[in-house]
């Protein structure tokens, strides 16, 4: 169940003729009060024709235009609405009431057999929820309800304990680290263009865009790319004051703007000014080689990373692999790109806790990340990657479990895109290795070597549909380096097999990892005896040039006597 106050600065006319009217797409269905502060209030719901929206606003008015303009109250009514999750079963009339006295009781707005309490009121108009409007003012005294922080928190520990009683569903408490929600307007123009709200769309475009750029004009150039504009204000100094995005608007419409605090709390300026801060030097610590597979390397290696990171310096790795999803969501292979992203997405509720992230501990990752924008890749470099993100998240959501639920839970929606994303990126990787498998008595043998190896683990990774391409694959690892591979060095990494997500996907992309390196050293070996042996290069023949014997090029070269 969802509670948000809203504070209303007018009077009670506007908000009550909205609770009881058709709303804003006919979405109101039969608008009524289910409680208020005394039976005898009007429901314009339930008798339109004697009793009016005025009538009842007026009564609520009442406390309020008996003060003397100047002791009335800035804000005026607190506007609660308490919407149940879409799975939770309808709850009566009689249980909404309940709910509106708890929660309000909680607030300390509502004492039970206090006639002088506020006066408020609880209109249904819909299935899933209600609306609570609170005057802000008690009868007979000047004292307007303070609303810190603690009322808040009130109320929604005590919508926990609604939940629990009633039997729907409990959220996960939160720590403050969400992004605000979509604005009322935002969200039903959101309904009506059929799309996630504007807020949410920038979000995720400027989180890329970051990932992308190790300067501000990076950062402009990558957002004008994707259809968003962004106005950077700068101080007299020349210092950045500040920096708001919008969509770029259609024809004749103004565009709205946000600033990065407003789409996220790591987006605020001074964090996103660090984080450029931090990537300045991205483009000097460029690695030789394919940059997907030095990530999935250390994601791979993420797991123990984390193990032996304080909270600081994990909040800062797990931020950081935020960033590398969002890097590799633009340029992974298109058959998984669109559950990638998704899986980005979720995962960005998992990288905010109240701990700071220095982004000095998740540095290496996000040049890493930074470099995946710049380079394309096939499908075996992106299943791999892919892999051992799972294997990451998966550590994350254990990691975040029992201090950070909002977390968790947004990695375990991550899980589930990736998953995805994995089937449909490594399905012709791996059905091409299948078609190459050994006859039956090597992959008895390779059976056998597993089940000596990992014996924990051998059951699943043998009857994991994976196996039939992990066969070709130790088969063809032994060909290649005249030795049976090295599946686990250690206790550590048997331990970690027998507990991965799907330990023969992990120990495949490892063996053809360590192929691709084996290959990639051995043309870099090649290449530089080429530049120390010219004469081993080979040199394109000039038609109608006539070479030099070879013995004369061996006189040329013997040392005078």
């Amino acid at each position: 169940m969802i509670v948000k106050p809203i504070q209303v600065r007018d009077y009670a006319y506007k908000t009550v003729a909205y609770l009881f009217g058709p709303g804003r797409s006919n979405e109101h269905t039969n608008p009524h009060l289910v409680a208020a502060w005394n039976t005898h209030a009007p429901d314009p719901g339930r008798q339109p024709d004697q009793h009016t929206v005025g009538k009842l606003a007026a009564r609520l008015d009442i406390p309020l235009k008996a003060l003397r303009p100047e002791h009335r109250p800035e804000v005026k009514y607190l506007h609660i609405p308490l919407r149940a999750a879409p799975e939770d079963r309808h709850l009566t009339d009689t249980e909404w009431a309940t709910a509106a006295r708890r929660v309000l009781t909680a607030a300390g707005l509502l004492t039970e057999g206090d006639d002088q309490g506020c006066r408020w009121i609880a209109v249904r108009h819909a299935d899933d929820h209600i609306h609570l409007l609170v005057t802000m003012i008690r009868p007979g005294t000047a004292a307007a309800p303070d609303l810190p922080g603690r009322y808040i928190k009130a109320m929604r520990r005590e919508v926990d304990r609604i939940e629990a009683d009633f039997g729907l569903r409990q959220l996960k408490p939160g720590d403050g680290t969400a992004a605000k929600l979509a604005g009322h307007r935002e969200h039903f123009k959101a309904r009506r263009q059929a799309q996630p709200a504007e807020s949410i769309r920038l979000r995720t475009t400027v989180r890329e865009a970051l990932a992308a750029s190790s300067t501000v004009t990076e950062l402009v150039t990558h957002l004008a790319e994707h259809g968003v504009i962004a106005d950077v204000r700068h101080k007299p100094s020349g210092d950045i004051r500040g920096i708001t995005f919008a969509h770029q608007p259609a024809d004749g419409d103004e565009p709205v703007w946000f600033s990065g605090s407003r789409l996220a709390p790591d987006l605020s300026l001074p964090k996103l000014l660090t984080r450029l801060k931090a990537a300045e030097h991205f483009t000097t610590g460029y690695q030789p080689g394919d940059p997907w597979r030095h990530a999935a390397r250390a994601l791979d290696q993420f797991p123990r990373v984390l193990a032996h990171a304080d909270d600081q310096q994990a909040a800062d790795h797990i931020h950081a692999v935020g960033t590398l999803l969002d890097a590799a969501a633009q340029t992974a292979p298109t058959t998984g790109r669109a559950e990638l992203r998704q899986a980005a997405i979720a995962f960005e509720r998992a990288t905010r806790t109240r701990k700071e992230a220095d982004h000095q501990a998740g540095h290496a990752l996000r040049d890493l990340a930074y470099q995946l924008t710049r380079t394309t890749t096939s499908g075996g470099a992106a299943a791999w990657l892919l892999c051992a993100a799972i294997a990451a998240v998966v550590a994350i959501a254990l990691a975040q479990a029992r201090h950070h639920q909002q977390q968790a839970q947004a990695a375990q929606q991550t899980l589930t895109h990736l998953r995805a994303a994995y089937q449909h990126t490594a399905a012709e990787p791996l059905a091409r290795l299948a078609a190459q498998t050994p006859d039956s008595h090597i992959t008895s043998r390779w059976e056998k070597y597993i089940r000596t190896v990992l014996p924990r683990a051998a059951d699943r990774i043998t009857a994991d549909p994976t196996w039939p391409a992990l066969a070709t694959t130790l088969q063809r690892t032994q060909t290649t380096t005249h030795k049976p591979p090295a599946l686990a060095s250690a206790e550590e990494d048997k331990r970690e097999l027998t507990d991965a997500d799907n330990p023969a996907a992990l120990l495949l992309w490892r063996l053809h990892d360590q192929q691709a390196e084996l290959q990639h050293r051995r043309t870099q070996a090649a290449t530089r005896r080429a530049s120390h042996h010219p004469s081993l290069n080979t040199t394109p023949q000039i038609p109608g040039a006539t070479s030099q014997p070879r013995q004369a090029t061996r006189l040329e070269t013997r040392p005078k006597r």
